[in-house]
């Protein structure tokens, strides 16, 4: 290494990647491209190792490319940190907070935790994405997620991360309003012969479906329709004779039920947590540790007895 590396050169490194070319990194960033070019020239130079290829597909790191990204991510994701930090000694009240959340989630706890946020830091910016447990594990360890809010079975056992229950829940099965299912009191055995419908990103999905049937000692049902959008499920639901496994207190909540129904089972299901996940032994910024405050107050509230909203 003849020359210190610029950190304008990790990021034309890692958008160049990102984008598979140099012109459309060039595009994204609002430079030439000559300047993209030279600026991941000199960065090789620096290291001494090619760091790009040009394929028939466009252009992708080496070996030693994807070595350097990965630790050039983790450099952007700490100095993220180290600006909200200084942000909050300074007392501007902004900053960035990336949240991960799982579909049920996004659609019910973590807006009224949105809300009531930011009007403690209306400076704030906020991140929020879907992702499910356990396929957003790999982003909280590289920290491009500063925490998850996901549903997550009660057997998690991981060193890299913690983990922090927020709801205790459980699955149900679930079905439109009027469906022939509706006021029926069903065993899991009864329902081997309906429609279901999977939310399936990545394998968590079929994960706590299978293991809801092979808990009771059977074997799950083999057709199915498996969605990879929360949206495209619950548009099916309402709209056909299909039942799906849902979180409990999802289903307390009044807009739902106007739609969605709970069947009432005659065995325990399963229970499939709330919690909060995030990289072991790491200090979350105070912005982070405000949104958690919050997001944990909301939590208590939806498991009052009092407060049947999710």
């Amino acid at each position: 290494m003849t020359a210190p590396l610029k950190l304008s050169q990790l990021r034309h490194l890692v958008a160049v990647t990102e984008a598979g070319s140099l012109r459309q990194a060039a595009r994204q960033l609002f430079l030439s491209q000559s300047s993209i070019t030279k600026s991941i020239q000199q960065l090789e130079q620096s290291i001494g190792v090619e760091l790009l290829q040009r394929t028939a597909q466009g252009v992708v790191p080496t070996n030693a490319g994807r070595a350097l990204i990965a630790r050039a991510m983790a450099i952007e994701n700490e100095l993220r940190e180290a600006r909200n930090d200084i942000d909050d000694l300074l007392g501007l009240g902004s900053g960035e907070v990336r949240i991960a959340a799982s579909p049920t989630v996004a659609t019910s706890l973590l807006p009224r935790a949105v809300v009531e946020f930011k009007k403690l830091r209306p400076k704030a910016t906020l991140q929020l994405h879907e992702a499910v447990y356990p396929e957003v594990l790999l982003k909280i360890r590289k920290g491009d997620f500063d925490f998850a809010v996901c549903l997550v079975a009660d057997w998690v056992e991981d060193e890299t991360v913690s983990f922090e229950i927020l709801i205790k829940d459980r699955v149900v099965p679930a079905v439109r309003a009027g469906h022939p299912l509706e006021r029926r009191r069903m065993t899991l055995t009864e329902l081997l012969s309906a429609d279901w419908v999977i939310y399936r990103r990545g394998r968590s999905g079929r994960d706590v479906f299978e293991r809801t049937f092979i808990t009771a000692g059977l074997e799950p049902p083999r057709s199915t329709i498996e969605c990879s959008s929360f949206t495209c499920l619950r548009s099916l639901i309402e709209r056909g004779d299909y039942v799906t496994l849902l979180p409990h207190r999802l289903l307390l909540d009044p807009t739902l039920r106007r739609c969605l129904s709970p069947i009432d089972m005659q065995s325990d299901m399963p229970s499939w947590n709330v919690a909060i996940v995030y990289r072991a032994q790491h200090e979350l910024s105070p912005l982070c540790k405000t949104f958690l405050d919050t997001l944990r107050s909301v939590a208590a509230r939806v498991s009052a007895p009092r407060e049947l909203r999710v």
